[in-house]
């Protein structure tokens, strides 16, 4: 994914609609579509998918399904950004599909929306190492339910380390994904910090990425950006995850 394209994805976002802009040129969410285009005659179901950018760029030899519990949303996919994806009207945490259906699933940034469910209704499972969300852990056990054995979901979300709100920190992450997926891996993306909650435009987060811009491909900036897992709550602003539903 080249400059050109980061443009034309941010134009086709604010001509549809100019509040869903993803934030920053080297958003996680271009990471995933880098990995998301590179597959072909796959059943792919993008959970969240709201307006359908992330299924309107995947290769057409795909079957593609945007869901999501927007009506209107799923108008705009449809009628406006790509009329070839097909869309369901459903809830995220009770998935309207037969088991093993699904060859790669999309969640891409909704884990976060599930956990603010959960601290809205106080629907909070607390232990002494991690608190646990049963509307995450829906989502993710649905997940797995429709996959095909060997199928892959693929995560982003922000990381509360460097957001400061309710999004989800590494223990909930992690707790989360072990509990439904025995094979998987958590990455840190955008360890640069944050040095102003309030000009976000003057953060390293921001600044350091559009710098290696000038002198980097995409390719070598997504492989700086991308730390692995170490074990420990690392900072960052996204975390990015890829989980395998065992053969077994």
């Amino acid at each position: 994914m080249i400059e050109s394209e980061f443009k034309r994805i941010k134009q086709k976002i604010q001509n549809i609609d100019p509040h869903r802009w993803w934030g920053d040129d080297y958003d996680v969410r271009f990471y995933l579509l880098h990995k998301l285009k590179k597959l072909e005659n796959q059943k792919i179901l993008d959970i969240g998918g709201g307006i359908g950018i992330i299924t309107s760029e995947l290769h057409k030899s795909n079957f593609r399904i945007n869901l999501d519990s927007s009506f209107d949303d799923l108008l705009k996919s449809k009628s406006i950004v790509d009329p070839e994806v097909e869309t369901i009207c459903a809830s995220m945490t009770h998935l309207p599909f037969l088991n093993e259906k699904f060859d790669s699933i999309i969640c891409a940034n909704i884990l976060e929306v599930a956990k603010s469910l959960d601290i809205k209704y106080n629907n909070i499972n607390q232990n002494l190492s991690s608190n646990s969300f049963p509307n995450i852990e829906s989502v993710l056990s649905e997940s797995n339910r429709i996959m095909t054995k060997n199928g892959k979901l693929f995560v982003t979300t922000p990381n509360n380390e460097y957001f400061q709100g309710e999004k989800m920190n590494y223990s909930e992450l992690k707790n989360s994904l072990e509990k439904f997926f025995s094979n998987f891996s958590l990455w840190f993306y955008n360890s640069y910090p944050r040095i102003s909650k309030k000009y976000r435009k003057l953060n390293f987060a921001n600044i350091f990425p559009k710098f290696l811009a000038k002198i980097n491909s995409d390719e070598d900036i997504f492989k700086k950006m991308l730390k692995p897992d170490g074990g420990f709550n690392k900072y960052s602003v996204w975390f990015y995850a890829e989980a395998v539903k065992n053969s077994a």
